[in-house]
């Protein structure tokens, strides 16, 4: 029998609704009621309230739970997406580690609790983000975002191990009949998998209480209020229906001998691991059915990233040992400057290895390497590499091909006018080639 985990987060961020303390308290006790853990998502500035009203109800509660980040004040413009939108990725991971580093402290020390994931407020969408995350010390992160999808599952990107897009997702609408929706949803999720199958179940304190949300009522059009007002307020009986739906579908689904509830951290339990080393060989196979749609691969039953396959195959080349390195995808697209048209292997492979940037202590693929005269991007030395190792010569005719992994992203994708915070005309297509060119770093969770 297949094992279904379950996981359960709630993004607790509403500092503006009095009435939503309450809401998050009594889902804590439901939560307490069936003994499950969940993964909490905390926006910085709606902690340093609870804690400044008194609310050690709700604050001795939270050492049951996972801590993560929400942002420091979640939907105060300029959002994520709008200020990294001016930056390249190497900047704008800096500049989001400075605005929202102080606050990642501010809630670490507040909970007593290393915070394990990081998940944007709306869709506030940003690739440098995760790369910032990384360097705060988080090793997941958890949301549901539309911009991109690896076959519904659960994956590697920017380093960080990353819980959206996936196939099975529920998030309750609060309409009539709501608990029997969401049975449904559970007993029809997709079962693909092996073992194990995910299921991701989220929402919002605020939601149970509210009948809008808080940001929207306050942050809507891109512009920060005069003075901020709590959102209108559902009826007893609806707030008393929502809450019920949550506890009907713990009970529901804490019937089944098969269903665990499990934390974002939890999830990186399940993975599994290549358990031989690489040999010449594996890369040989590999380069050898290469079509130049650069990709991740599974090799010896680990999956590999763009990136560390290319650092394995200047290594292979290079008389190095195999072991793969993660770089960050590269600045910009640039195309290769060629003056000759073939290269020498040895130097192809030393430029990738020696020559490169860094991102906050981390490796970053170069936008252009030097090889003698010419100047080569990485995609065009990933496919010259595979066809030098294909031919065992010294030499080799520069490749061409593309980063097929980048096909996992939405390209199209609108910001602007998908969300009432945004303002209508934004747009964000900066952010959507970052997202692009970190495909570098994409592979999908193997589980």
């Amino acid at each position: 029998m297949k094992q279904i985990k379950v996981l359960l987060w709630f993004d607790v961020e509403d500092y503006l609704t009095a009435e939503s303390d309450d809401a998050f308290y009594d889902i804590l006790g439901i939560l307490d009621e069936f003994g499950v853990r969940a993964t909490l998502k905390f926006c910085t500035k709606k902690l340093e309230l609870l804690q400044k009203k008194g609310r050690t109800d709700i604050l001795e509660k939270l050492k049951r739970h996972e801590l993560c980040f929400h942002t420091t004040e979640h939907s105060v413009h300029p959002l994520p997406t709008e200020y990294l939108e001016h930056y390249g990725f190497r900047e704008g991971t800096e500049e989001f580690f400075q605005r929202e580093y102080p606050g990642f402290q501010k809630l670490a020390e507040l909970t007593g609790q290393h915070l394990m994931s990081y998940g944007h407020p709306g869709v506030a969408w940003a690739p440098q983000a995760f790369a910032a995350a990384r360097r705060m010390g988080v090793p997941t992160y958890m949301d549901a975002h539309p911009i991109m999808d690896v076959g519904g599952g659960i994956f590697w990107y920017a380093g960080l191990y990353c819980m959206t897009g996936l196939a099975n997702l529920i998030h309750s609408q609060h309409e009539p009949h709501q608990l029997e929706h969401m049975c449904r949803a559970f007993d029809e999720m997709d079962m693909r998998g092996d073992d194990v199958v995910f299921l991701s179940i989220y929402d919002h304190p605020t939601e149970l209480v509210a009948e809008e949300f808080w940001d929207e009522v306050n942050f809507a059009g891109g512009k920060n209020p005069v003075s901020c007002q709590p959102a209108p307020l559902r009826s007893r009986e609806a707030y008393e229906e929502n809450l019920e739906a949550i506890r009907g579908f713990l009970k529901y689904t804490g019937q089944r001998e098969n269903v665990e509830y499990i934390t974002a951290a939890e999830a990186m339990r399940y993975e599994k691991q290549r358990m031989v080393p690489l040999k010449i060989s594996d890369l040989k196979e590999y380069a050898a059915g290469f079509d130049g749609g650069i990709t991740y691969q599974s090799l010896q039953g680990g999956m590999l990233a763009p990136s560390e396959l290319l650092t394995l195959l200047a290594k292979a080349l290079t008389g190095r040992m195999l072991v793969p390195e993660l770089m960050y995808g590269p600045e910009k697209e640039e195309r290769s400057v060629l003056y000759t048209r073939v290269v020498d292997v040895q130097k192809l492979g030393e430029a990738v290895l020696s020559d490169r940037e860094y991102v906050m202590g981390y490796p970053q693929l170069k936008s252009l390497y030097r090889v003698g005269d010419n100047f080569l991007n990485p995609v065009d030395i990933f496919c010259t590499l595979a066809k030098a190792l294909t031919d065992g010569t010294d030499t080799v005719e520069v490749q061409t091909g593309r980063l097929a992994a980048a096909d996992h992203v939405d390209e199209k994708y609108q910001f602007g006018g998908n969300w009432v915070v945004w303002a209508e005309e934004f747009e964000a297509p900066n952010i959507v080639e970052q997202t692009k060119l970190q495909c570098w770093t994409l592979k999908p969770a193997v589980v």
